[in-house]
């Protein structure tokens, strides 16, 4: 007999894992200094995380990784980005995906104190945003996998699709028009 659960992990506290889902620290932690008030997104899923893991803490007096989000120019990305957004949106759509924002994005991952030099500046990311809870890990993985075969017939590579979560806010009222 097969189990339904076979992709599957359980956490303490009953929560269910996904296999293609960051654990609690990672999801928490992964965007980490990219807003200046500490109050980042949540990582919900990242196409290049069986190749480029995520630091886990170790020893004592681990350091979390900082980040900084930068724009991103003169990339073949660029040279596609009008053709092949409207082709995502519709990916994401197709799904029934309550996505808020698509962007482009790299990010620039500090080092530690006096260590400035070994800074890192990321892949060219496809950064999709989503209501909490609205998008398993499962999902996005399969989204994610559509998005990069789509960027492979426009002949880009060398590119990450993440997914966040994000709290929509309004920002005109009625009141105001």
């Amino acid at each position: 007999m097969t189990s339904n659960f076979s992709a599957l992990t359980f956490a303490s506290e009953g929560t269910v894992v996904s296999k293609h889902g960051p654990d609690p620290y990672e999801r928490a932690s992964y965007y980490n200094g990219i807003t200046g008030d500490g109050d980042h997104p949540e990582l919900v899923y990242c196409s290049d995380s069986l190749t480029m893991p995520f630091p886990k803490p170790i020893g004592r007096f681990f350091h979390i990784p900082i980040k900084s989000v930068c724009g991103v120019f003169g990339t073949p990305l660029n040279q596609v980005w009008g053709a092949v957004l409207p082709q995502i949106c519709n990916v994401i759509e197709a799904q029934k995906i309550q996505w808020s924002s698509i962007a482009l994005a790299c990010f620039f991952t500090h080092s530690l104190p006096g260590e400035e030099e070994k800074g890192s500046l990321g892949l060219v990311v496809i950064w999709i945003g989503v209501l909490p809870s609205s998008t398993s890990p499962e999902t996005a993985h399969n989204v994610s996998q559509e998005i990069l075969a789509l960027l492979q017939k426009h002949e880009v590579e060398g590119v990450v699709v993440e997914w966040r979560e994000v709290v929509a806010q309004r920002l005109a009222d009625s009141l105001l028009l």
